[in-house]
């Protein structure tokens, strides 16, 4: 399956534009992004940086390609003691760390509208995902297997963070995550616009997961890492799909199974 992310970098553009006037009215506070990857990808989508710190006596080849991107677009670089980038965040910052706007979220109606659905068009929408890591590392594949956006409820869930921008590689910066009030009304609206909805779980009445659906609009739900999909989500599914548990643990890391099942999803698509 080709991947066309040009209907994204119009879709960010719409979101900065939305957001400059979403700051003119409130002050934001600033967060922090760390490590070389997940800054280059925020620099190269168009995500507002405010400062750039390299850690002072750093090698500065290593920083190549920052210094590259941050001249370009007249980001202020500056160089301070190690303790300071430490201090400054929990993560492995490889030297450097980046003062960033807070992550602006899509609006489920903007992204619907910004693609030309079809047959093969996957979305993935993740039903309580708690842990951050997971969160980053399912965005991290999601991206790399061509699905066009990842949808995520306001409450109970993990939010998109330091941990979870690191975790992605810098995918983050270039697939829309979506925030919902309600994962059942979102999943509604979905189906209106003809998408199918695919549910993964444990249950003996699923289907093995390598006959998932080919040939129409599809999106496929990751359940919570301990319970699984909740039950008012399963109901609304069209298919539900297990991975088979061959040995005495019963269930995969949420991300594991998120990336088998995607990419399950391409295969069936190039079949």
């Amino acid at each position: 399956m080709k991947k066309n992310n040009n209907y994204y970098k119009e879709l960010r553009k719409k979101n900065n534009e939305k957001k400059i006037i979403l700051d003119n009215e409130m002050n934001s506070d600033k967060e922090v992004i760390a490590g070389r990857n997940a800054i280059i990808e925020a620099i190269k989508s168009g995500r507002e940086i405010n400062k750039i710190l390299f850690q002072e006596g750093i090698e500065k080849g290593r920083l190549k390609s920052i210094f590259a991107l941050a001249n370009e677009k007249k980001i202020i670089c500056q160089e301070v003691p190690k303790r300071k980038l430490d201090n400054s965040t929990t993560e492995r910052h490889q030297g450097v760390i980046a003062f960033v706007a807070p992550y602006n979220y899509f609006e489920l109606d903007e992204v619907l509208n910004s693609l030309e659905i079809n047959k093969n068009t996957t979305l993935l929408l993740l039903d309580h995902i708690e842990d951050p890591h997971n969160l980053g590392a399912i965005i991290r594949t999601a991206e790399a297997s061509g699905v066009k956006g990842v949808i995520i409820p306001k409450r109970r869930a993990a939010v998109v963070s330091q941990t979870t921008v690191k975790a992605s590689a810098g995918a983050i910066e270039h697939i829309p995550v979506v925030r919902v009030s309600s994962l059942v009304d979102a999943i509604k609206k979905l189906k209106e616009k003809g998408f199918w909805i695919a549910g993964t779980t444990l249950a003996d009445h699923s289907e093995e997961y390598t006959k998932i659906a080919k040939d129409v609009p599809l999106v496929i739900i990751i359940g919570n890492e301990g319970e699984g999909m909740s039950k008012i989500v399963t109901n609304e599914c069209d298919f539900l799909y297990h991975l088979p548990m061959l040995g005495k643990i019963q269930s995969l890391n949420a991300s594991v199974a998120a990336g088998i099942v995607m990419y399950e999803r391409i295969n069936n698509i190039n079949d």
